[in-house]
């Protein structure tokens, strides 16, 4: 009940309190419509949207509040609710919010993305994998952190097989890639890391800061000749570069410690 009265009082003052410049001329013609409609619960909806999304947690829950009084079945209010209540590291109460949601529409890949991240904060990573799983089948076009996130709940090498299949999927994403890079180190794979750290620098316009990372994955495994190479290799790519470029305080640290580790 006092969380009611309190998210009610802030509701009230919400509509003059624009912390955010750059929402008051949607917050006016939220305001406006609302004062026109006030028992219109989509409207509220949406204004709790807007605040949260400008992380104002308190306004966004006193206008999902009003919303559910006026109409607790309106569809996506549950899933604003949920993604607020996990925000706020509340995932057990998120969790109650989305399972009635993927129980009535299972499609749903918001609410399963927003319940897979709740699963896993609630230290169930089966049924989070599952649902990341029904999430990447069924999006066209997903995100490379679905998989970050998805690897993060699997055992090294089941974790790198989830990365190599966004990589398939996405392509060479660097945040993929650099995932897939660390997989293979931690599971002793130093050849498979250093070829896919060849390839990343065969794609990139600048090449020397990943051979010095091809000859620190060599020197942290203990085979320094290797190492050596690769650092020789970065300082020939600096050489080539134009005179300018090398003259940058970025280019010449490197060029030093280069340098440094390849004559230790």
């Amino acid at each position: 009940m006092l969380r009611a009265l309190t998210a009610t009082a802030t509701l009230i003052c919400a509509g003059g309190a624009w912390a955010h410049p750059e929402i008051e001329a949607a917050l006016s013609r939220l305001n406006a419509d609302i004062a026109a409609r006030p028992t219109a619960a989509a409207l509220y909806l949406e204004r709790g949207e807007l605040y949260a999304r400008h992380d104002d947690a308190v306004a966004a829950e006193a206008n999902y509040l009003r919303a559910a009084e006026l109409a607790p079945e309106l569809p996506r209010l549950n899933i604003a609710r949920g993604a607020l209540e996990l925000a706020g590291g509340r995932p057990a109460e998120a969790r109650r919010l989305l399972d009635p949601v993927l129980a009535r529409t299972p499609q749903d890949i918001e609410a399963r993305v927003l319940r897979a991240r709740a699963l896993a904060a609630l230290k169930e990573p089966a049924a989070a994998v599952t649902d990341f799983n029904t999430a990447l089948a069924a999006t066209a076009t997903p995100s490379p952190d679905l998989y970050l996130e998805r690897a993060a709940l699997l055992p090294p090498a089941a974790a790198l097989l989830s990365i190599d299949e966004g990589i398939a999927r996405l392509g060479p994403t660097l945040a993929l890639q650099l995932r897939a890079l660390a997989l293979e180190e931690s599971l002793g794979r130093i050849d498979a890391a250093a070829r896919r750290i060849t390839q990343v620098a065969a794609q990139s316009e600048r090449k020397e800061s990943w051979l010095k990372r091809r000859g620190d994955l060599f020197t942290r495994a203990g085979r320094f000749r290797e190492a050596r190479t690769s650092y020789l290799e970065a300082l020939s790519r600096i050489a080539d570069l134009p005179d300018w470029l090398r003259a940058s305080p970025e280019v010449k640290q490197l060029a030093n410690e280069l340098h440094r580790l390849s004559n230790s």
